[in-house]
């Protein structure tokens, strides 16, 4: 290729790139413009075109969001349900004309697959998207036309995805010497590792660019099963409370304070009531200053016999709620952190007894009678029993 030529190569590869990131505006993109500005290796010694912006740029993606409600009172729903057109139906049914104002969609599950295919180009290389939503912006819109806060929920360190890319940033076998799992055979990413984080809120941002009002993080955390003893352990430099602390700052500082993306976090239950970090590194007062809502999983049939004075918490709903955020509520204010912070997960399932209407919708009062007046629901199946939620 001539000098000539190539000089107008470099030009529209350069322009690409400007319009490129006017479009996306990620900045995960700043890579690839540096790769870009390296010319092929039949150019190389040739220099640098320099282009001024052209004089039409491409606009962003448009995108509405919902103003989180004052109180939110939602239900999960699987990507599976969200992708499939039969399970919509039924859970329109439920958002049409009841209680409900929010969903939490998975963006991303323990598999380490996007429910969908990211626009951000880093993200769509590595092969993380998948089609089980094919329409992500239809289905945001049609639930924002329902008046639904849309938010999407992220599993973050547990991943069977990005540990295929990245071995070396998974939880390490201190015996084995190869990506540490627990029981079930699923990998953790090491939860000290700035590019684990970098990747997270990449992920974060694009979902929130594809129109998700909030993002909730889930399994911020150390493993609690398997064997624990043989996690390489060598390269945290802090304690497990202060290492998740820190990620949480981190997230903060990019999705809240940078982005102003509204921000969730999924933790144990138990912790509304511990006073240590119950060895997995979730500790309610250092968690709550970096997010604008805490969701406790207080299931009852979560905790173990005996908690709280019951021999089976799971035929107590009502006392095992009200407890719980009784705890959690006062550890938040002796931090001098707002109760309201509190958006608790309660259960829709069958679990250590057969949940009714009305044990699904004690846990409900009982939120209500400690003040609080947000929380969500999960129901593995999506199957949910309507008559609580009209």
């Amino acid at each position: 290729m001539d000098q000539k030529g190539s000089g107008k190569f470099v030009t529209i590869v350069v322009v690409a790139v400007v319009i490129a990131v006017a479009y996306f505006g990620w900045h995960a993109y700043s890579e690839t413009v540096v790769q870009t500005s390296t010319v092929s290796s039949d150019m190389q010694t040739q220099p640098a075109v320099a282009v001024s912006a052209p004089s039409v740029v491409v606009p962003p993606p448009v995108v509405t969001h919902t103003t989180t409600p004052g109180h939110v009172n939602g239900i999960y729903i699987s990507s599976w349900s969200a992708g499939t057109s039969s399970s919509m139906a039924h859970l329109n049914s439920l958002l049409d004309g009841g209680t409900l104002n929010a969903v939490v969609i998975d963006i991303k599950d323990a598999t380490g697959k996007l429910s969908y295919e990211p626009l951000d180009p880093t993200l769509l290389a590595t092969g993380v998207g998948t089609k089980r939503i094919a329409h992500l912006n239809t289905l945001i819109q049609s639930l924002h036309d329902r008046h639904i806060y849309v938010i999407g929920r992220i599993s973050v360190f547990q991943d069977q995805f990005y540990p295929t890319l990245h071995p070396e940033n998974a939880l390490q076998n201190s015996k084995t010497h190869g990506v540490w799992k627990d029981p079930k055979g699923l990998a953790y990413l090491q939860a000290n590792n700035a590019d684990v984080w970098h990747y997270t809120e990449s992920i974060a941002e694009d979902a929130y660019a594809q129109g998700f009002d909030e993002i909730n993080l889930d399994y911020v955390r150390f493993p609690s099963d398997g064997n624990l003893k043989n996690i390489d352990e060598s390269t945290f430099t802090q304690n497990k409370e202060d290492t998740i602390a820190s990620f949480f700052a981190d997230v903060d500082t990019t999705l809240r304070q940078k982005d102003h993306i509204p921000l969730s976090a999924d933790i144990f239950g138990l912790t509304m009531s511990a006073t240590d970090d119950m060895g997995i590194g979730q500790k309610l007062e250092l968690i709550a200053p970096h997010v604008d809502y805490v969701c406790p999983m207080i299931y009852p049939s979560h905790f173990a016999n005996g908690t709280y004075g019951y021999k089976n918490p799971a035929t107590h709903p009502y006392d095992m709620i009200h407890k719980a955020l009784t705890d959690g509520m006062a550890k938040l204010t002796a931090a001098n952190i707002p109760t309201t912070k509190l958006r608790p997960w309660l259960q829709d399932f069958n679990l250590g007894a057969v949940y009714t209407a009305q044990m699904v919708q004690t846990q409900i009062t009982a939120t209500n009678d400690v003040g609080l007046k947000s929380w969500l629901m999960w129901d593995a199946s999506n199957k949910y029993t309507s008559s609580v939620y009209k």
